[in-house]
């Protein structure tokens, strides 16, 4: 049991040791960042403390999507690429009979412009 209570102790010593450790190191780089930069020594800190945050969360995501596997064979295996072709395709298409509108007339849609200031 005594071996126990002193591997808890040893353990939460390291972690404060840690913990002091880098806040040592982010005071350090704040202090280097606040040479540089119009900033304080608080907010050098936090932006070192952002940078190393934002950071983490990019490898963060970057492993996580490296362990995805997609599933390419969704459409299955006979999937026909090429597009289906309609009964009626040999008819020509027709387009509707509107009349063709010169740059310098009035706009059709009623503006009073000259179609090249108002549609066109």
């Amino acid at each position: 049991m005594k071996a126990v209570c002193q591997l808890i102790v040893l353990v939460l010593l390291a972690t404060l040791a840690l913990t002091l450790l880098g806040a040592a190191v982010f005071i350090g780089v704040g202090a280097l960042l606040s040479q540089w930069l119009p900033l304080s020594l608080f907010q050098a800190s936090a932006l070192a403390v952002g940078a190393a945050l934002a950071i983490a969360l990019v490898i963060h995501v970057v492993t996580a999507m490296m362990h995805l596997q997609f599933d390419h064979t969704i459409a299955g295996d006979d999937f026909d690429w090429e597009p289906e072709e309609d009964a009626g395709s040999d008819t020509p298409r027709t387009t509707p009979n509107v009349p063709k509108v010169g740059r310098n007339e009035i706009c059709p849609c009623g503006s009073g412009k000259k179609f090249k200031n108002c549609c066109g």
